[in-house]
């Protein structure tokens, strides 16, 4: 008998929860295991293999406010208790909070299913953060009890969870796999819609673009580095307005480059000198490994969670850096919004060639710890088929 999964997610929009889950539904679908997904929303920008049966919840869409969306959430633990005693399903993992929220409150309503939630958010960043982010921290504290098992996607991330909510039952940690070879690939593309000169130095840095991120101190740094060293900026979000309005005060536009969302992001990484990572919290930074497989050498904060088990695994992850860098074994580290010290690693990098050589072979050496053939195995195993 075919071995078979169910995975829940919002929606397969852009993004690297999203991402990962597309990935590890093709692995497993690769490896001959029947795969179904449910979706809260019908917004797909990932493609999945047409083995693939995909439910969908609502009609809820992402223009949808926050608001109702939450509202929404009894309703949606309802259909997905018929669905659960309609199919026999006897388990569920869940990605992303709305998604998790959906399957622990299906089973407060009566529905005979282990759950399964995958934490992505450093929980630090809910408890500090805005009403909406409360609110989650809120949910999760009177709903992730019930779960049967919660799989984190980094150690440090494990660690500060259980300092706030010490009674989950089970827990694993499982990093993100990534498809190496499909990066490779995308990595060797050739860029049409900008022009590399070979006479500048440009630093990249992908992603949403929120207030977190923390790019006014990347666009401000760059203020004092050599005029031939320039800035790519991949991404859309909600401060892309005023990052624009603030590098133009700046002085800065023709060295800042807004490309906004591509759909090949590592064809430009490839191309650019450094990535560079500046923000204020993370889960699990899927960009640093996709830019050491792209052989690009990565400065990121100190921030938790990520960097550090990325780039100085060897280290202690409860420390962080108050100040200086710290050249570590697969990148720079440098304090969160320290102008200075991100100023220093740069220029060490740019000028030390030897340094940058050993970044871009450790790098891409390292980067074959997270693929996803040497990861599938966790993921098999925590869904029972293993």
């Amino acid at each position: 008998m075919k071995k078979e999964v169910t995975l829940f997610i919002n929606s397969l929009t852009s993004g690297g929860a999203e991402r990962i889950l597309a990935i590890v539904a093709n692995e497993l679908v690769a490896q001959n295991i029947k795969v179904n997904l449910l979706c809260i929303e019908n917004d797909n920008v990932y493609k999945l293999p047409k083995e693939v049966k995909i439910t969908y919840l609502s009609n809820l869409s992402k223009h949808d406010s926050n608001l109702k969306k939450f509202l929404y959430l009894p309703l949606l633990a309802i259909r997905l208790k018929r669905y659960i005693k309609k199919n026999n399903t006897p388990l569920i993992q869940s990605h992303i909070y709305r998604a998790n929220f959906t399957n622990l409150l299906a089973k407060l309503f009566g529905a005979k299913h282990q759950v399964q939630v995958v934490e992505v958010t450093s929980i630090g960043n809910l408890k500090d953060g805005g009403f909406a982010k409360k609110i989650n921290f809120y949910l999760i504290k009177f709903l992730y009890r019930y779960a049967n098992k919660v799989i984190f996607i980094a150690q440090r991330m494990r660690e500060e969870f259980l300092k706030n909510f010490p009674y989950v039952n089970d827990y694993t940690v499982i990093n993100n796999p990534h498809n190496i070879t499909k990066i490779e690939q995308l990595s060797q593309e050739k860029i049409e819609n900008f022009t590399f000169k070979k006479y500048r130095k440009y630093l990249i840095t992908v992603g949403r673009l929120s207030s977190e991120k923390r790019l006014y101190s990347v666009i401000n740094t760059l203020k004092e580095l050599d005029k031939d060293v320039e800035l790519l900026i991949i991404g859309d979000g909600v401060e892309e307005q005023n990052l624009k309005a603030y590098t133009k005060e700046q002085g800065l536009l023709p060295r800042v480059h807004f490309l906004g969302r591509v759909e090949n992001p590592f064809n430009y990484i490839t191309a650019s000198d450094i990535f560079i990572l500046a923000s204020e919290g993370e889960g699990f930074p899927n960009v640093i490994i996709e830019s050491m497989v792209c052989g690009t050498p990565v400065i990121s904060t100190d921030c938790l969670s990520g960097p550090r088990e990325i780039l100085a695994p060897t280290s202690d992850i409860d420390f962080q850096l108050k100040e200086d860098i710290e050249v570590a074994q697969y990148g720079i580290l440098y304090p969160i919004d320290d102008k200075n010290s991100l100023r220093e690693a740069i220029n060490l990098l740019l000028n030390d060639s030897e340094l940058y050589s050993i970044y871009q072979e450790n790098g891409q050496k390292e980067a074959q710890r997270y693929s996803v053939k040497n990861i599938i195995n966790q993921y098999k195993e925590a869904l029972c088929v293993e």
